[in-house]
């Protein structure tokens, strides 16, 4: 079976690292052991990057690493974040908002241009759908707990011709606990710690990478010789 894998990358990188203490993962890897023995034709990875005229810092390593992904064959789309000025709450101790109904308290701000996925759920959405209707690929395994992707696979039953497709869910499994069927999905599987260890990415992007550490990883997994199409 001809397999596909998109995966939401701030969803899944968030939901690893308060699974596993670690948010990066190599999408190659993490591809392969999602797709098992099937043929692995192509993985996406999903996601919002900092605009580097506003956070620099923040949009310097996240290129690093989008960068290292598209040299092991993984199709990074990327999505500017927008951003717009906000009080950000600096205390940390008002307590659970529930208990203090209708109360007025005072509080440290502090003024922070933040960005956001601006319609990112959309995009990624109307990507994902697009994968599930080539005809180059038989299963499509989606990462992410995000309930906007819930629309993929419905959508794609109403398309005629795609009703063979299969839809796989596939989110982070904290240790311990079980996976719940997503009934919008042919089938919901689990990135459980084991699977992250596979794909887990111990890179420091926060400086550049040296070309022939890089060059090592990519010979090491094997990248070049995978058949995955570019």
């Amino acid at each position: 079976m001809r397999v596909g894998v998109f995966i939401d990358g701030q969803n899944i990188t968030i939901g690893a690292r308060y699974a596993f203490g670690h948010g990066n993962m190599h999408p190659l890897l993490l591809g392969r052991a999602l797709a098992g023995d099937c043929e692995l034709v192509e993985i996406r990875y999903a996601t919002g990057i900092p605009d580097p005229e506003v956070d620099a810092t923040r949009h310097a390593p996240e290129r690093r690493r989008h960068d290292l992904m598209v040299a092991t064959d993984v199709v990074v789309l990327e999505k500017t974040l927008r951003y717009r000025w906000e009080w950000h709450i600096q205390d940390r101790d008002l307590g659970d908002p529930r208990d203090h109904k209708d109360e007025v308290t005072k509080a440290r701000v502090k003024s922070k241009n933040r960005g956001g996925e601006k319609g990112v759920d959309v995009w990624l959405a109307l990507d994902a759908l697009t994968m599930c209707t080539r005809a180059d690929i038989d299963k499509v395994i989606i990462a992410t707990a995000d309930s906007d992707l819930d629309m993929v696979p419905q959508h794609l039953r109403m398309m005629p011709g795609h009703e063979n497709t299969t839809v796989v869910q596939a989110r982070i499994q904290r240790d311990g606990k079980e996976i719940w069927d997503n009934e919008a999905y042919d089938e919901t599987v689990g990135i459980d710690r084991a699977m992250f260890e596979i794909a887990r990415d111990d890179f420091d992007y926060d400086t550049d990478l040296d070309d022939d550490e890089v060059a090592a990883f990519a010979k090491r997994i094997g990248s070049g010789e995978d058949g995955i199409r570019d």
